[in-house]
């Protein structure tokens, strides 16, 4: 049985993420790209900061049109948000795959001065919130919105299709919206960023959910294979 896999992150980030995964693959494959949101810029101004933080790569490319000063320092996510920042001018610092572990590291750190989190309008983890708490300088900019859409066509034919269906999906809001838009037919497996995202699923669907063993895109890979894998009856 042929599956079907549904990318559902913004275009480009989508495309990426497909492209990584059918490197690797060679067995049968219905690939379809429905994003479930789209990033929007918003305008928004920041001065008076020392660094910034960057929970994911949109908050890296809504920060090229703040004006920041070449070479601010930049608490990043992960390595791709860091190679990203990097290319965009900033001096990274490479966080451990997750904004709770990112949090820990800066109240290790204790950096001196403002630090801004570059963010979207629906964030999670209150990186902000606990920062200040703990005695830090922080303040969010809000730069971009994360606007739902809905599947297309060719999603939602597969998903009332009597065949298996693998979404990875990389952030709680993507699994709200995914939410809102069933019941499906089909049976679906969901390959999750991390506990965050699998807890944003609505328990009532029923659905099959595996969390990849490390929030990042390799593992995300890594973990999406094996659902394809099994779904075809491979070892």
């Amino acid at each position: 049985m042929t599956p079907t896999l549904i990318v559902t992150r913004p275009i480009a980030q989508s495309e990426n993420f497909a492209a990584s995964v059918l490197s690797a693959w060679n067995g049968p494959l219905n690939l379809i790209i429905s994003p479930l949101i789209e990033i929007v810029q918003v305008p928004a101004t920041v001065s008076d900061v020392s660094s910034v933080i960057f929970t994911s790569a949109n908050g890296v490319n809504a920060a090229r049109n703040l004006r920041l000063p070449a070479g601010m320092k930049a608490w990043c996510v992960g390595d791709k948000t860091a190679q990203i920042a990097k290319q965009a001018g900033f001096d990274p610092i490479i966080g451990p795959g997750d904004a709770e572990g990112l949090v820990a590291r800066l109240m290790s750190a204790r950096p001196t001065g403002r630090i801004a989190h570059i963010r979207g309008a629906h964030a999670r983890g209150d990186v902000s919130e606990r920062l200040n708490a703990a005695g830090l300088s922080c303040i969010d900019v809000v730069a971009y919105d994360q606007q739902p859409c809905a599947l297309s066509p060719q999603a939602l034919a597969a998903l009332n299709a009597n065949k298996p269906v693998i979404f990875p999906l990389f952030s709680p809001r993507t699994g709200t919206i995914l939410n809102q838009q069933g019941p499906f037919v089909a049976s679906v497996h969901v390959v999750a960023l991390s506990e965050a995202v699998a807890n944003a699923v609505d328990p009532a669907l029923d659905w099959d959910i595996t969390v990849a063993s490390t929030p990042d895109g390799d593992a995300m890979k890594i973990a999406t294979l094996a659902a394809l894998q099994r779904c075809v009856g491979k070892d």
